[in-house]
């Protein structure tokens, strides 16, 4: 029997996330402002959880509705029969995200999608259910944007973007979800070479090196967090240990080196330890130096990066315009054909490309750590 689901993800990658999730679940996915929605069988919400590179959260949807007060957002929320999600022994509790304005906050959503959950658990089942806000067995996933309701249960738990491999973090690292999604959206063919001529914590080299051998990430959280599916009376445990043993039987080590190169002492350390933390320095390969002499560090230099470069915010502007000249320069002085990274500098990126004289193939606006940025991918 197919559920409708949907899926948070990194807002201006939907795309991105909606390609992926057909190839999990070998149905068509519906991209929507950060988030997917799309139709599976209860079998595969271990699937998504423990293969998805790009998404954040996976909710089994109960309600989309449109409203106009906080009491329609009640009588919404109390229409649903909870009866077959959550048992009469188990607790509950509500998370709820806003966007738009409103007269309320988030914590009054979330208060009053409660109130309508026991509400309709008791008229149902004469039953109340108990509240637990920090360990819930069942958690409800409310999303609030502009007049649109969605509720659903929330069958992962802690964002998918928090691998568990990460021991040490870059002042400015990029989220692992945003990473897969601009490997996937690059056009890089995993088990190709790759370089990050700016890789910091190292978090594009690791995403690529697990996609490239096909190891999951979900098997990062099994070893600490785990999956909120796991408390659900109506996911089968054997489900997740058939996946397990299906993709970790996949797994290769097939493959080009990835690179990846850092000027910062301390961020190479950082980002050595996060390799050697992800199990994946068998094709990974970190090196001191200048982004901006390529030639003069890498013997073979692969024809893709994709990197996350400095935004510069604390640079002045003709040093930060320079900054992504020389890196053009040196990339495509060094072999480089296809470039795609992230910079919050659109003008000035913009305005070093069309100096260069390099192709724009394509630009989008994504949301990086709570601020606007934009995701190029450049033909050199």
């Amino acid at each position: 029997m197919a559920h409708t689901f949907f899926a948070t993800t990194v807002r201006g990658m939907e795309d991105v996330s909606a390609r992926e999730v057909s190839s999990i679940i070998g149905r068509r996915a519906e991209p929507d402002v950060g988030k997917v929605f799309f139709q599976a069988g209860l079998e595969d919400i271990p699937r998504v959880n423990y293969l998805s590179r790009t998404v954040h959260k996976v909710a089994l949807m109960l309600l989309k509705e449109r409203f106009e007060t906080l009491r329609d957002v009640y009588e919404a929320a109390k229409s649903v029969d909870y009866t077959a999600v959550i048992g009469p022994d188990q607790s509950f509790a509500v998370r709820a995200e806003r966007v738009g304005v409103h007269p309320f906050t988030s914590v009054d959503v979330a208060s009053t999608v409660g109130q309508a959950v026991i509400d309709s658990y008791k008229a149902s089942r004469g039953v109340r259910l108990r509240v637990n806000l920090e360990e819930p067995d069942v958690e409800l996933l409310c999303l609030v944007r502009h007049d649109e309701l969605l509720l659903g249960v929330n069958t992962t738990g802690e964002s998918l973007h928090r691998r568990g491999y990460r021991v040490w973090s870059h002042p400015a690292a990029i989220s692992t979800t945003l990473a897969s999604s601009m490997l996937l959206l690059s056009g890089w063919n995993p088990g190709d070479g790759l370089l990050d001529p700016m890789c910091g914590g190292a978090t594009i080299p690791i995403e690529a090196a697990l996609m490239a051998s096909g190891y999951p990430p979900g098997e990062f959280r099994l070893r600490g967090r785990g999956f909120a599916f796991t408390r659900l009376r109506f996911v089968d445990p054997a489900w997740l240990e058939e996946l397990r043993s299906e993709a970790l039987s996949k797994v290769s080590r097939d493959s080009e080196p990835i690179m990846g190169v850092e000027v910062n002492p301390k961020f190479l350390k950082g980002g050595l330890e996060n390799v050697r933390s992800a199990g994946v320095e068998w094709t990974v390969s970190l090196l001191a130096g200048d982004s901006r002499r390529l030639g003069g560090l890498l013997r073979d230099v692969p024809e893709d990066v994709v990197t996350n470069p400095p935004y510069g915010v604390r640079m002045r502007r003709g040093r930060m315009d320079r900054f992504y000249k020389s890196i053009i320069d040196a990339m495509r002085d060094a072999g480089v054909e296809r470039v795609t990274l992230i910079t919050a500098a659109r003008r000035r990126l913009t305005e070093a490309v069309e100096e260069t004289g390099v192709e724009v193939v394509d630009r989008r606006e994504v949301v990086h750590g709570g601020m606007k940025a934009f995701v190029f991918r450049l033909r050199l």
